[in-house]
C-alpha cells in the first residue's frame, strides 16, 4: 500500500513541475513578448516558443508526420492594440520524420508593414503551420484587429496567469515534499493503510451486536391474549369449574 502511495506522489510531483510548460496557447491566440509556450499542429510541435527583439525562437521544432517535411510556419505580428502589422510566412530546409531541432527565425523588415519596426511588435500569433510552404503575403492581414483574425485577447493577461501558476506550483510542490518527508521519515501516517480504521469498525460492530443481544433478552413478555368469549359466559364457565360435583349422578356413577 505504501509503495503505491509513493508512486502516486512521484507522478503528482512530475505533473506539477510540468504545468508551467503546458500548452497555454493555441493557434490564433496572442502570445505576449518573451512568453514561453508550446503549440501543436497536425504536422509540427513548436516547443518552448517565444519571441524577443531579435526574432522568434523555438526550443525545438519536431516533425510529427510519418514523412519528411520542410520546416514551415505562419506567424502573425501584432502591435500593442492587437492590430496586425505583418506576417511571417516561413519555409526552410527539410526535417525528417519524427526529428526535432532547435530553431530561430530572425525578424526582417520585409515581414513588416511600412513605417513599422521590430519595436512595434508586442504580440505574435501562430496562424498555421504553413504546410503548403508559402513565403509571400506578409501584408495580407495588415490593419486587421485580432477579432477579424479570430485571435483571442487571452494572451494579454498571461504574464499574471503564469506568475499565479508558478506560485501555485511551488506551494503545491512544497506540500507534496513535506507529505513525503512525514510519510517516509516519521510515524505520522503509520496507519495510512487503514488497519486502525478497520479495527475501529470491528469494535463498533461488536458493541452493536452485544446491544442487540441484551435488548432481545430483556424484551418484555407479550400481553395476555384477549378472550374471544363474552365476559358473562367466561364467568359461568369459571363458576362451573369451581362447583362441588360430589353429589351428582355422574359423580356417583364413577364412584
Amino acid at each position: 500500500m505504501k509503495r503505491i502511495i509513493k508512486i502516486i506522489l512521484v507522478l503528482m510531483i512530475c505533473l506539477s513541475v510540468k504545468v508551467v510548460y503546458a500548452d497555454n496557447y493555441k493557434i490564433k491566440e496572442l502570445i505576449p513578448f518573451n512568453t514561453h509556450t508550446t503549440i501543436h499542429t497536425d504536422n509540427f510541435s513548436y516547443k518552448d516558443m517565444y519571441f524577443d527583439e531579435k526574432g522568434v525562437h523555438f526550443g525545438a521544432i519536431k516533425n510529427l508526420a510519418d514523412w519528411d517535411l520542410s520546416i514551415s510556419i505562419s506567424i502573425g505580428l501584432f502591435d500593442k492594440s492587437g492590430v496586425n502589422i505583418g506576417t511571417i510566412n516561413y519555409c526552410d530546409s527539410t526535417l525528417k520524420s519524427k526529428e526535432e531541432i532547435e530553431y530561430s527565425i530572425d525578424f526582417d523588415k520585409t515581414y513588416l508593414a511600412d513605417k513599422k519596426t521590430v519595436k512595434d511588435i508586442r504580440y505574435i500569433s501562430v496562424l498555421s503551420d504553413n504546410i503548403n510552404c508559402r513565403v509571400n503575403g506578409s501584408g495580407d492581414y495588415v490593419g486587421q484587429n485580432v477579432d477579424k483574425l479570430g485571435v483571442s485577447h487571452s494572451g494579454q493577461l498571461d504574464n499574471k496567469t503564469q506568475l499565479f501558476l508558478s506560485i501555485i506550483t511551488v506551494v503545491f510542490g512544497t506540500l507534496i515534499v513535506l507529505f513525503i518527508y512525514k510519510f517516509v521519515f516519521t510515524n505520522k501516517y503509520r496507519n495510512v493503510d487503514g488497519k486502525e480504521v478497520r479495527d475501529a469498525f470491528d469494535n463498533i460492530n461488536k458493541e452493536l451486536s452485544e446491544m442487540r443481544y441484551e435488548a432481545e433478552m430483556n424484551k418484555p413478555a407479550p400481553p395476555p391474549k384477549e378472550p374471544n368469549k363474552p365476559s358473562d359466559i367466561l364467568e359461568q364457565e369459571e363458576e362451573a369449574k369451581n362447583e362441588d360435583k360430589s353429589g351428582t349422578d355422574l359423580h356417583n356413577l364413577y364412584k
